[in-house]
């Protein structure tokens, strides 16, 4: 009796006039491999049909470029609210894949979400339709399983092939790094972007003269510089609702200061969706980045970009509200358990250096060591290498030799002479000049007399130019090696000395807990 009632209610359905949405979908990959699946194929083929039927035809939505392994689509989502409205109560579709390829999502929706507001649901080559009772209908969940691992195939297919471009040093990325263009001749290929890239330089010079990324970005936002969101979004279609793109971050400097792009050598692969179905970046460790060297012209040189690896590599983990930066920032471990030391400071305002095991754990120990003693005794362990290592009057004694050959040239004698002889010159010809006025000298001895007198006074001018540039560069000589006393004398004694300088000369400076001090050269230690 029951399956008659049903039988009836089915058919009396069926009769009525169905207020219809058309839904159309067309993602990148679909349009590369079959050409019949096109938008307008889509809509010509299903329009035809509801125009047969003598349907209600409301509405057409189309989602061109979307994916269909999730249901984030702008068209999908305002045919949602059309059921939710009551203004459509049939959905058509060419056939299921095109409604979506995800089966979990798919089946919520026929299963659930249209029979709940009464909305019947066609897949028209796939002869599935929820008011008549079939075998295709039985099968819509076993094909939805298919078109999902469709889905997947085609999505191992495409990353594949993108994996084999960046092997090759082909840039696919949709846009530029910050810095760089794609070339317009070769879109695989960067060429440097002018402005931006001199925002870039700007940050590796921050950062290895001891800047920290924090510090990098309040400046950068205090000068009003644009970030990468803000440049892709107004240069490209760049869109992302969730990017700060009006400020920098931390996070955005510490991107630019580890890619090796930067240095000529394009990096890829450094982020990746979670999933076929989730667009959701997240970082793949630097061992999996694909990296080709000498690709594209660098904009930071590589021993730069070296050296802020370095540094990068080395920082050391800061206590809560902690971010200036150390003289011994990267350098500082605990002997015993191998971990870094970090910085704390107590009440009176005095800082610490303490096993970061220990302050985070409570294993290891302490292993503290006030931070200014501890400098003092590294400068002061650098200051006995480098009087050993260096011998100081000979560096001196250059330095005098040199201030003496460029005093020694100065032609201020000379120089007075020239002027005096110049001086008498104007007064000879002024005194011609007089002679020929009086009749005394003629016109032609006056001119050759003069003429005379203009090469003499031509010469000396050229000779009284040579000797002030040389007593320019005397000038100039003694202000330079005063300099170079002065710079002789701070690497000697290590003042001024900063943490950049200390990474090129320590690779690890190690803290025992009985306070004893092991400084690990990168050069052999004399003593």
């Amino acid at each position: 009796m029951y399956a008659r009632m049903d039988s009836y209610y089915r058919k009396s359905e069926y009769k009525k006039t169905y207020d219809v949405g058309i839904y159309l979908r067309l993602s990148r990959e679909d349009e590369n491999t079959v050409q019949s699946e096109s938008i307008t194929n889509q809509k010509e083929y299903l329009t035809r049909y509801v125009l047969e039927q003598e349907w209600n035809l409301v509405d057409i939505y189309v989602d061109d470029g979307y994916t269909g392994t999730n249901f984030d689509r702008p068209d999908f989502k305002r045919m949602v609210k059309d059921i939710e409205n009551k203004r459509i109560n049939l959905v058509i579709t060419k056939d299921l894949s095109r409604l979506g390829r995800d089966y979990i999502d798919t089946g919520y929706y026929i299963e659930r979400f249209f029979p709940k507001f009464d909305v019947r649901y066609i897949a028209l080559n796939d002869g599935i339709d929820t008011f008549e009772s079939n075998n295709n209908n039985d099968m819509s969940p076993f094909k939805s399983v298919i078109n999902d691992m469709y889905a997947k195939d085609i999505s191992k297919k495409v990353r594949t092939t993108m994996n084999s471009k960046r092997q090759k040093g082909e840039f696919i990325g949709a846009f530029a790094p910050y810095g760089y263009l794609k070339d317009p001749n070769n879109k695989n290929k960067l060429i440097i972007e002018p402005i931006t890239s001199e925002i870039v330089r700007k940050i590796f010079d921050m950062y290895i003269n001891s800047s920290g990324y924090a510090h990098i970005a309040h400046v950068l936002n205090d000068e009003n510089i644009i970030t990468p969101n803000e440049h892709k979004r107004k240069n490209t279609n760049y869109f992302n609702p969730n990017a700060k793109a009006g400020l920098w971050t931390q996070e955005t400097v510490r991107r630019i200061i580890t890619n090796p792009t930067y240095a000529g050598n394009l990096t890829q692969n450094r982020y990746t969706k979670i999933n076929y179905k989730v667009k959701k970046l997240k970082s793949i460790p630097k061992d999996f980045w694909i990296t080709v060297e000498d690709t594209h012209e660098a904009i930071i040189d590589k021993s730069i970009f070296e050296l802020a690896q370095q540094i990068a590599s080395k920082k050391p983990i800061y206590p809560t509200g902690e971010t200036n930066t150390h003289l011994l920032t990267g350098l500082i471990f605990c002997k015993d358990c191998g971990e870094r030391m970090t910085y704390t400071k107590t009440q009176k305002g005095e800082v610490y250096c303490i096993c970061s095991k220990y302050k985070r754990f409570k294993l290891c120990s302490r292993h503290s060591y006030l931070e200014k003693e501890l400098e003092n005794q590294i400068l002061e362990d650098l200051k006995q290498v480098s009087q050993h290592a260096i011998n100081k009057d000979k560096l001196y004694k250059l330095a005098q030799q040199k201030s003496n050959q460029t005093s020694n040239t100065k032609p201020d004698k000379e120089i007075n002479e020239i002027n005096l002889r110049i001086s008498e010159i104007k007064k000879d010809i002024k005194l011609l000049y007089q002679d020929k006025l009086k009749g005394i000298l003629s016109e032609q001895d006056f001119i050759d007399l003069s003429q005379d007198f203009n090469k003499e006074r031509e010469q000396l001018l050229n000779k009284l130019s040579m000797l002030n540039k040389r007593n320019e560069e005397s000038k100039q000589g003694e202000i330079q090696s005063e300099k170079l006393l002065i710079l002789i004398n701070n690497l000697i004694e290590f003042n001024n000395v900063t943490n950049t300088i200390l990474l090129k000369l320590i690779d690890r400076i190690e803290i025992s807990e009985d306070k004893k001090i092991t400084i690990h050269y990168k050069f052999r230690n004399p003593l």
